[in-house]
């Protein structure tokens, strides 16, 4: 990745729904070498998709709760039942095996205590395998995710 692909790439993760004649202007490129280099930024698997960023809060979710999740057994067979029911919920955001204390790592989204309740009994405690689920409520976000930082050289 050249100077101008760094450009590219921050200024699609700060607003992708740019026109390429927008981010052409904000990266000192030409329309067409700016659509061209997209479209290799796509291939090469770099640019992975596209979504918008929505506010929780206009959801009604304004809780935000991460769930450690300890399992009986870190067998394979075990973590695969585990991760294949993740998935099965929508419910659950974010899951990411971690190092350390917990196996699991779970985001969750909530508009209050009483539909956490509900994805607590009609979600969490269905999933196969824990042994230990602990829960932490977010009390503010003090930064929100806006991209990945991108060497630069």
């Amino acid at each position: 990745m050249d100077r101008a692909d760094v450009a590219l790439i921050e200024a699609l993760q700060r607003d992708s729904s740019r026109s390429i004649a927008e981010l052409a202007e904000v990266t000192a490129l030409s329309p067409s070498a700016c659509h061209r280099r997209i479209h290799a930024l796509q291939a090469q698997g770099i640019i992975a998709g596209y979504s918008a960023r929505i506010d929780p809060a206009r959801l009604g979710l304004t809780m935000l709760v991460f769930v450690e999740i300890t399992l009986t057994s870190q067998s394979r067979e075990a973590m695969d039942r585990f991760e294949q029911a993740v998935g099965d919920f929508d419910d659950i955001l974010e899951c990411h095996l971690m190092s350390g204390s917990a196996d699991y790592l779970l985001r969750v989204a909530a508009a209050d205590l009483a539909q956490y309740d509900r994805i607590h009994r009609d979600c969490l405690a269905r999933l196969p395998g824990v042994s230990a689920m602990r829960s932490s409520f977010s009390l503010r976000q003090i930064k929100r995710f806006a991209g990945y930082p991108v060497p630069h050289r």
